[in-house]
């Protein structure tokens, strides 16, 4: 658990409201059980198991992740996940006055000062953080401006290899004066845009984690893949902000192209494989689409993240590695940065805007976290073009997702 000193949380119970969700499986639920949000299907399998002998986990990691749908498979990391929420929402109802407060990672959440929406409906993190996190002093964030410096590198780079790619190519006062249009997604250009991610990833993580740069190759595919993916919405996302602030129904898809229902008669045409089927594909993605580009896009709304916020989260996101099998040597890595980038955060909070009870903020951000990792679990919805004929073994959006394979 993360202790924060001298911070205060509201110890008030949770509100019973349609928009919550079960913080155990996350499925729409009003009730609530033990005293938090909890589904009845999962409070009586708590019940149930805490009368008998655990069962043994599944994948013996103690780290089963969820399925897409928000289930846990494995009994033992189900049981374990609830009896957690619940330490964690007793410590925090606990008075704070005379002691330092317990920030949950993260079982509540809260209205804060940054948030509009103080109803936002998010998921909890499954995150572990055990240690202890000392305030930073002020205008010490080098971690948060490192970020800050590989993104915005990363960010041309994506932006130069998409405006060359494209057919046309770009005038030479685009070049000088980046204004271009921003196009619909096709295969082809989703395909090529994912290469590029993946390049800027491997320079992204060793410039900002020199640790990164001694993993060995199968360890750097695993983080890489598994940043790219939550990366790739998570940033489409928040820059949709900016582009498409009214519209919620519509995500960048890359820097220079867009995705939303409407694309999908096209999205295929340039797709080179004969005898696929095209038109089942069609259907497929506009499904896709809506259920996961809207809940995204408002979830980012909701929570409105300044640029500090933004960076930290992505560096929460790379370190998100529980449902990973990867060294104890990787996983402190991860720890150290993780308490790093809090540190920053928390001095942001303090000194920059000046809160005193930003414990339910970083919280919000762990859960948005959470969030992004419940929609990157692509890997039967790909499986689905593979056998229509659209991908090949061969597609990298398609291989990306089988992470054994580098």
């Amino acid at each position: 658990e993360l202790v924060i000193e001298g911070l205060g949380m509201d110890s008030s119970s949770p509100i019973a409201d349609p928009s919550r969700v079960c913080l155990v499986c996350g499925a729409p639920t009003t009730s609530i059980h033990f005293g938090v949000d909890a589904c009845r299907a999962c409070t009586v399998f708590y019940r149930k198991a805490r009368k008998r002998k655990l069962a043994v986990c599944r994948s013996n990691s103690r780290r089963c992740s969820m399925t897409q749908d928000g289930a846990i498979a494995c009994k033992r990391c189900r049981f374990e996940r609830f009896d957690r929420i619940i330490h964690q929402s007793e410590a925090a109802s606990k008075p704070q006055r005379d002691r330092p407060v317990v920030l949950p990672s993260p079982g509540t959440s809260g209205a804060t000062q940054p948030s509009k929406d103080v109803n936002a409906t998010l998921l909890p993190s499954p995150i572990r953080i055990p240690a202890i996190v000392p305030l930073a002093t002020t205008a010490s964030r080098p971690l948060l401006d490192h970020c800050k410096m590989g993104y915005r590198f990363m960010n041309s780079m994506r932006r130069n290899c998409e405006l060359n790619a494209r057919r046309e190519f770009p005038q030479i006062s685009d070049m000088i004066e980046p204004e271009f249009d921003i196009l619909p997604a096709t295969f082809g250009q989703l395909n090529a845009s994912t290469r590029y991610i993946m390049s800027g990833v491997f320079d992204f993580a060793e410039s900002l984690f020199p640790e990164f740069a001694a993993f060995s190759k199968k360890e750097k595919w695993a983080l890489a893949v598994g940043f790219h993916n939550r990366f790739f919405s998570f940033d489409g996302s928040y820059r949709s902000e900016a582009v498409y602030p009214d519209d919620m129904n519509k995500s960048m898809a890359g820097m220079t192209c867009f995705i939303s229902t409407e694309i999908a008669d096209g999205f295929f045409a340039d797709c080179p494989n004969d005898g696929s089927n095209v038109q089942a594909a069609k259907r497929i993605l506009q499904e896709f689409i809506v259920r996961m580009i809207p809940p995204l896009r408002k979830a980012v709304h909701r929570i409105q993240l300044d640029t500090d916020e933004f960076h930290a989260m992505l560096i929460l996101i790379f370190w998100f590695a529980d449902s990973l099998q990867i060294s104890d040597e990787i996983a402190q890595v991860g720890e150290k940065y993780r308490q790093a980038v809090l540190r920053e955060l928390q001095a942001h909070y303090r000194d920059d805007l000046h809160l005193e009870d930003y414990a339910a903020r970083i919280g919000e951000l762990f859960m948005l976290v959470f969030h992004f990792e419940r929609s990157t679990d692509l890997q039967e919805h790909f499986e689905i073009y593979r056998l229509l004929g659209i991908f090949t073994d061969d597609t990298f959006v398609y291989r990306l997702q089988q992470r054994g394979q580098i």
